[in-house]
């Protein structure tokens, strides 16, 4: 019986930090490329550290502007952080002169995830702002839980790693590909050292198909 090859889709939220590019850089260094979910205030901020990122084949998500709690406000003011972060992202796609492959979204700090009606309403408003779930292919199946807000538009993940160390990633299920989610205030070294234990256990990291513009990596 031929092995089924797992693959793992690099998810990297919060950022840019003050030491993007150098994170950016040991991705490139390691053939890796991720969808960072970024805020439009800190892009603003690293406006050519992103630029860099793009021009070398990783896809900026949106997280909203700055990190609001998308449970609190109104659905016009959610509207309006994703509105804001967009324009950013579409003019540093604009300015590092490459296609927009694919609106990607991430919820930001979530507080309270009773409201289904509201994030409802939510998904629909991402779905007419043009934003699509990416085709990940062959997922590990996971029970639905608050910090994955279940099903949607928006990008959950299979793997938090939340920043404490990645040995006991992918460890007994042999089967399906993961999402794994990093976040980018976590300092380089420990960055590295994450990616690391994770590259040692051997999956193949990939992007969605279609968010994937085959940039060569320097």
């Amino acid at each position: 019986m031929l092995a089924v090859e797992r693959a793992a889709y690099l998810t990297i939220d919060d950022g840019p930090a003050d030491d993007f590019l150098d994170k950016v850089d040991y991705l490139n260094a390691k053939g890796i490329r991720a969808i960072w979910f970024c805020l439009g205030e800190a892009l603003e901020r690293f406006a050519e550290e992103a630029m860099h990122a793009i021009k070398t084949g990783h896809v900026i998500g949106n997280r909203s502007y700055d990190n609001a709690d998308f449970s609190a406000m109104s659905l016009a003011d959610v509207r309006l952080q994703l509105e804001r972060s967009d324009r950013i992202i579409d003019k540093l796609y604009a300015d590092a002169e490459t296609a927009r492959p694919s609106k990607v979204f991430r919820y930001p700090y979530v507080q309270d995830e009773t409201d289904g009606a509201h994030f409802t309403a939510i998904q629909h408003l991402l779905e007419g702002l043009g934003y699509r779930q990416p085709s990940f292919e062959n997922i590990r199946a996971v029970e639905p839980s608050g910090a994955s807000l279940g099903q949607g538009i928006h990008v959950s993940c299979t793997q938090d790693t939340f920043d404490l160390g990645a040995d006991g990633m992918l460890g007994a299920a042999n089967y399906g590909n993961e999402i794994i989610q990093i976040h980018d205030w976590i300092s380089l070294d420990p960055f590295k050292a994450l990616v690391d234990k994770l590259i040692a256990k051997g999956v193949a990291f990939k992007l969605p198909k279609e968010t994937d513009l085959h940039v060569q990596l320097v």
